[in-house]
């Protein structure tokens, strides 16, 4: 998945990127999942490559 900060800490943004928090998501800030959203139709295929 693709997520921002859970709901109430998004001012916690700046320290939780400092840990591995994301068990294997893409993790953006809740201003950046904004932009996503907007940008991007729902139900867009998204492929990760490592």
């Amino acid at each position: 998945m693709i997520h921002g900060q859970k709901n109430g800490q998004g001012s916690l943004s700046w320290l939780a990127q400092k840990f591995n928090w994301t068990d294997g998501c893409i993790a953006v800030t809740n201003a950046e999942m904004d932009e996503i959203w907007e940008l991007v139709k729902a139900g867009t295929p998204i492929e990760i490559f490592p």
